[in-house]
């Protein structure tokens, strides 16, 4: 904090963190939110233009690039003309931007900042494929990390995997800050890998593993490939969220940790958490659990009215865990808030009669086949059952007067893919409406830095 407020940081300018994974970054994090300022992390491997946006927009007072553990960083930092960082910031780069500023080199004993001002500015590009930037405050990273303590997610002893990124909400907050809060230590790194992740599983060296779909499938691939048997082991905990949630990758995971696969709901405009299983008795099904303590969560139709359980509409959301707004855009913040404090999530959910809320898909991912709905979330289910699917994403084409479904999969590695194979087999799974028109097999779906596949891409 003294390094970042001697370098010109103050109680309200962002810092910009570029780089992965590690200690130096998460030191920066703190030391930007002690002095009051907002911590904005970006990962490092973005793209030049991605980050000069972000920069542009965000008008950050620092840039600080952990070149020292992310090539990538050391990239941006030379193409930025950073200068080495004070010593008290390990082996990064920094770069002072918007002038200089009158700092103290006296390290705040406290969080500058109050409840209600900024700690966190996270980039999401959510549907509309622009970055926005989401502002959390101290509030409510107080009200998220409290919550998780409080119910057990993560424990004093507790060692966590973390290989999510830290420029992410489900990586920084439902993990790192979370887990901290807890007590518990983390074991960075950088970048996921199967086999690293897989000899620790092994070896018991860790307890809890947080993950997205495509980590739990290259998990699975590296067990069936080298005929390791991950259990018994010393996992405590394991959970997975990023993306929807199929039957066949839990029941999948289960039996490869021998644990059952927690699972949630939230977006980065929630911190990120709205609903989750945590606390409550295993379910075979996928549901996203139950909305955590402190918040309302209700399904709405498309004139607002609040819908009964068993009918999918909106899932609105209030409570402290909500944003403060999307910064200099007031008017996605308006589109996003409403005027009670109702987030609208665009996100289409369901509640079932135990109280416990289904992600069905995206209002704007709603495919209109034949003057039917098709959620593309119910054809990716039944896709991803096949036993050679790793992983699979499903749009809308227009046709002319029509729309049709078509599907993107990636099978498993090593196997031999059968795509009249795979359509016999949703025959028996799909009304013919929601059988898809047409089906690409690719080695790699186009994904994000955390895993989550970009289906506009």
């Amino acid at each position: 904090a003294a390094a970042l407020a001697g370098a010109g940081l103050r109680a309200g300018d962002r810092a910009a963190l570029i780089g992965e994974n590690s200690t130096d970054m998460v030191v920066a994090l703190f030391g930007a939110m002690r002095v009051g300022a907002w911590a904005v992390p970006l990962n490092a491997r973005m793209s030049a233009d991605e980050i000069d946006g972000i920069l542009l927009h965000g008008e950050p007072r620092i840039v600080y690039l952990a070149s020292d553990s992310s090539a990538e960083a050391a990239v941006h930092a030379a193409r930025l003309h950073a200068k080495p960082a004070p010593a008290a910031l390990a082996a990064g780069m920094l770069q002072v931007r918007g002038g200089e500023a009158a700092g103290t080199t006296d390290a705040p004993d406290r969080v500058t900042g109050g409840d209600g001002d900024v700690a966190l500015m996270l980039y999401t590009s959510g549907s509309t494929g622009t970055p926005k930037g989401v502002m959390l405050t101290h509030a409510t990273l107080d009200f998220v990390t409290d919550l998780s303590r409080r119910q057990g997610v993560m424990a004093p002893g507790d060692v966590v995997y973390h290989a999510l990124p830290i420029s992410h909400s489900f990586g920084l907050i439902s993990s790192l800050l979370c887990g901290l809060r807890s007590g518990a230590t983390f074991r960075l790194a950088r970048r996921f890998s199967a086999q690293a992740l897989g000899q620790a599983i092994i070896d018991r060296e860790v307890t809890v593993f947080m993950g997205v779909p495509a980590m739990y499938a290259r998990l699975h691939e590296w067990a069936a490939q080298t005929g390791r048997a991950l259990v018994p082991n010393s996992l405590r905990m394991i959970y997975i969220g990023g993306a929807l949630l199929d039957p066949a990758r839990k029941a999948q995971t289960e039996a490869l940790l021998g644990l059952p696969l927690h699972n949630g709901y939230g977006l980065t405009e929630t911190a990120p958490i709205v609903s989750r299983t945590f606390g409550h008795p295993p379910r075979a099904d996928v549901t996203t659990g139950w909305p955590v303590a402190g918040i309302e969560v209700e399904i709405r139709d498309p004139q607002g009215r609040v819908l009964a359980p068993g009918e999918a509409g909106e899932v609105c959301v209030r409570g402290p865990n909500v944003m403060k707004g999307y910064f200099r855009d007031p008017e996605q913040t308006r589109a996003a808030l409403d005027e009670q404090g109702w987030l609208h999530t665009g996100d289409i959910g369901v509640f079932g009669p135990a109280g416990d809320l289904s992600i069905v898909g995206r209002i704007k991912e709603l495919i209109v086949r034949s003057g039917f709905n098709v959620y593309p979330s119910e054809v990716e289910k039944a896709i991803a059952a096949h036993p050679d699917v790793a992983q699979c994403a499903v749009v809308g084409r227009r046709v002319p007067d029509n729309e049709e479904v078509v599907a993107y999969v990636e099978p498993l590695a090593g196997r031999d893919f059968d795509v009249d194979g795979l359509r016999a087999f949703l025959r028996d799974r799909l009304a013919p409406y929601k059988m898809p028109g047409a089906i690409h097999v690719m080695a790699r779906l186009p994904a994000s830095g955390t895993g989550k596949i970009l289906k506009a891409r």
